[in-house]
């Protein structure tokens, strides 16, 4: 096999270049896009605006720019230790695949803790909703006061502002909560819109059912937590299960580059290797997808 370090040491080196710098500095500069140009175009959306639809509803803070060099930072890793074990690049091409894999699970660990942020501040936007619409009943003025709140946070004073921004614009209130909810994918929104859009159609007071809703929402994320800490323990070990196969790999191959030579010196030995690697990775990935599924099921 022919010697790729160089080429490959320099695209690793211009992926953490690009991670480390601002994506202003490397992206052509424009004006943020106006939320009613948004709200216009959803239907004539690229994969690229699809993409990052799918990063701000993670919550993880990564931009389309952050993320494809990420992919390609871990796919480029992931190449190079392939290709020195299997010993033939063209068997450890796949392996530049797993980048999305090892940034799939970043945006996962990342997006977690920033979404239970956002929805216990968003909690706390609800509430001061309801205090406002006891003294007005505007919408857009309760809302106002929420991105005016200096208690929040910037995540949640953005969101709403683009709610301002939209029902300024005259755009009906059920399209922006729709608008609202589709844009940050959490349970949460989609119920106050929900309590939102029935409570236009029935009437009543708004300021009550925003407290109750409030309350409900906090009962459900307590019921959560709990749920989640009696599962803490099986994520535990699903995460160790997934991480020591290649922790012990990466161990015998630093301690005798050799190790694995018996296993590839003949092509089927090499496939064996590729097929013993991807059962691993895809495997830990299966076992991560179920237990997810098991926490948020109850099961």
């Amino acid at each position: 096999m022919g010697d790729i370090s160089l080429p490959v040491a320099t695209g690793i080196g211009v992926a953490i270049l690009l991670l480390v710098i601002p994506p202003k500095l490397y992206t052509r500069g424009r004006s943020g896009k106006h939320a009613i140009v948004g709200v216009l175009q959803q239907d004539r959306k690229t994969v690229w605006n699809r993409l990052e639809e799918r990063l701000a509803k993670s919550h993880s803070g990564l931009g389309v720019n952050q993320y494809v060099t990420l992919c390609f930072f871990f796919g480029a890793v992931s190449f190079v230790f392939s290709s020195q074990i299997l010993q033939s690049w063209w068997l450890a091409a796949p392996a530049l695949f797993a980048g999305i894999l090892f940034t799939e699970r970043v945006v996962s660990v990342w997006g977690a803790k920033r979404r239970d942020k956002f929805e216990a501040g968003n909690i706390k936007a609800i509430r001061l909703m309801a205090s406002s619409l006891r003294t007005s009943p505007s919408y857009l003025h309760a809302f106002e006061q929420v991105v005016a709140s200096p208690f929040l946070e910037g995540s949640i004073t953005t969101e709403y502002k683009r709610i301002v921004e939209l029902l300024r614009a005259q755009v009906p209130l059920e399209h922006v909560m729709n608008d609202f909810s589709q844009r940050t994918g959490s349970a949460d929104v989609n119920y106050l819109a929900t309590i939102v859009q029935i409570q236009r159609e029935m009437g009543g007071d708004m300021a009550k059912t925003l407290d109750l809703a409030a309350s409900a929402i906090l009962r459900r994320r307590q019921s959560f937590r709990r749920q989640k800490a009696a599962m803490a323990q099986i994520v535990a070990q699903v995460n160790l299960l997934s991480v020591m196969p290649f922790v012990f790999i990466v161990a015998l191959f630093a301690n005798n580059p050799h190790h694995f030579d018996s296993l590839t010196a003949t092509l089927g030995g090499r496939l064996l290797m590729w097929v013993c690697l991807a059962s691993i990775l895809l495997g830990g990935e299966a076992i991560r997808y179920i237990a997810h599924k098991s926490i948020h099921r109850g099961g």
